[in-house]
């Protein structure tokens, strides 16, 4: 077989966000409570807006209206934090969207934007967007039979909202020659782009 190898290429540099699992293995920061582990229960009429990515939901605070509105406060009781789910986005609204923030290390503003949607949707969107999918996709782009892919099953979030997993690339016959076989590292996103980058945890 003939064999294909990987051009190396400039890692693109971006700031990267870990964000939290429903199921978090005993590293991560931020501890998951018995509320997040169970299953949310979005109603039916919301759930198409769950296929948005978070990056394009529209940013909401004080005085917004709206289904979106709907699905943050029906995710804010999900998540123990207690308010009327009725599309308005009241000062109670925000009080508790500012107590989630500060749970979840982001900038505590009230105001509902990408990195607060992105952790809103977490559990949605790994649903939806798993490692073996991921894998699946890289292996789709790269077109490299001696290639092997890794991950360490954390879901990240970038600079820009966009959530991607890091996977390592192994060679096959470099391993079957002895060697550690890791040619390289890539993002993958959830829209299928690839990315060459660094490990996420050295």
């Amino acid at each position: 077989m003939k064999k294909k190898w990987l051009t190396v290429v400039p890692a693109v540099a971006l700031t990267f966000t870990p964000l939290y699992f429903q199921q978090v293995e005993a590293s991560s920061d931020h501890p998951v409570s018995e509320t997040e582990q169970s299953n949310s229960e979005v109603p039916e009429r919301l759930e198409p807006i769950l296929d948005i990515a978070p990056e394009h939901q529209p940013t909401l605070k004080i005085d917004s209206v709206g289904l979106e509105v709907e699905l943050v406060q029906v995710k804010l009781n999900h998540f123990g934090f207690e308010t009327d789910v009725d599309g308005i986005f009241g000062s109670k609204t925000e009080e508790q969207v500012m107590k989630f923030q500060k749970e979840h290390d982001l900038m505590r503003d009230g105001i509902v934007g990408a990195e607060t949607w992105t952790a809103l949707l977490d559990e949605e969107r790994q649903d939806m967007f798993t490692v073996d999918h991921a894998i699946s996709l890289a292996e789709e782009e790269l077109n490299n039979d001696d290639l092997i892919f890794s991950s360490n099953g954390e879901l990240y979030v970038d600079k820009d909202g966009r959530t991607f997993y890091n996977l390592k690339a192994s060679s096959k016959s470099m391993i079957e020659d002895g060697g550690t076989g890791t040619v390289g590292f890539y993002n993958v996103y959830s829209d299928g782009e690839v990315i060459l980058s660094d490990p996420m945890n050295k």
